[in-house]
C-alpha cells in the first residue's frame, strides 16, 4: 500500500500574511492547494506540518535565533493559510498533520508511515520557508525514506528572500534531489 505523499510545510498564516508575512508565499496558494487536490483524487497522502511554538518561543533556542514570535498554537497565525484551511476544519481521508516545534520535526517519519502504511512511493515537498524549514524537513524525509525519490517543487516554495530561496534548491539538487 505504498502511496505518493505530498508533504506541505509550514503553510501558515504567519508566514504569508501574519508576523513573517511574505508576499511570495502569498502567491503559492493556488498552486498549493492545486497540488494538494491532484494528490488526494489520484488517492495520495498529503501531510502538513505546522510550525508550533508555545508562549514561551522567545525563550527557546530558535526563539533566540529568530526573536519574533509566530505560529504561536491556537492563535490565527498558527492555522494554514487561505483555501488550505479546510484541510484542518474537517478529519479527511489521506490526510495528516504534524505540529512542530523546531525547523525539522523528528515526528515527520513516523507520522509519513502512519499515513502512507509503510514507506511511500514517492515523496514531494513543497511549502515555506525553503531555506530553513522546507530544507530541514526534506533532508529528514531522504535519510529517512531512501529508496523514495524525493522531488522539490521551487515553484511551490518561497523564502524570505530569492537568493535565500535558490541557495536552498541548489544544495538539495546537490545531495540527488529531485527540484522542479
Amino acid at each position: 500500500m505504498n502511496k505518493k505523499l505530498l508533504v506541505v510545510v509550514d503553510y501558515q498564516n504567519d508566514f504569508v500574511i501574519g508576523a513573517l508575512a511574505n508576499e511570495a508565499a502569498a502567491c503559492l496558494e493556488e498552486g498549493i492547494a492545486a497540488k494538494v487536490q491532484q494528490h488526494l483524487s489520484e488517492g495520495g497522502a498529503v501531510l502538513f506540518t505546522r510550525d508550533t511554538h508555545e508562549e514561551d518561543y522567545a525563550e527557546t533556542r530558535e526563539g533566540r535565533f529568530l526573536p519574533v514570535p509566530h505560529c504561536i498554537q491556537g492563535t490565527d497565525g498558527w492555522h494554514l493559510y487561505g483555501s488550505l484551511r479546510m484541510y484542518e476544519d474537517a478529519v479527511r481521508d489521506g490526510v495528516g498533520f504534524v505540529d512542530k516545534p523546531v525547523f525539522g520535526s523528528a515526528a515527520l517519519p513516523g507520522a509519513v508511515l502512519t499515513l502512507c502504511g509503510g514507506e511511500p512511493a514517492s515523496i514531494e515537498v513543497c511549502g515555506v520557508v525553503t531555506d530553513i524549514c522546507v530544507i530541514s524537513n526534506a533532508i529528514i524525509l531522504h535519510s529517512w525514506f531512501v529508496n523514495a525519490p524525493v522531488t522539490v517543487h521551487g515553484s511551490l516554495c518561497a523564502a524570505a528572500s530569492e537568493e535565500n530561496h535558490l541557495r536552498a534548491l541548489e544544495v538539495l539538487k546537490g545531495m540527488g534531489y529531485l527540484v522542479d
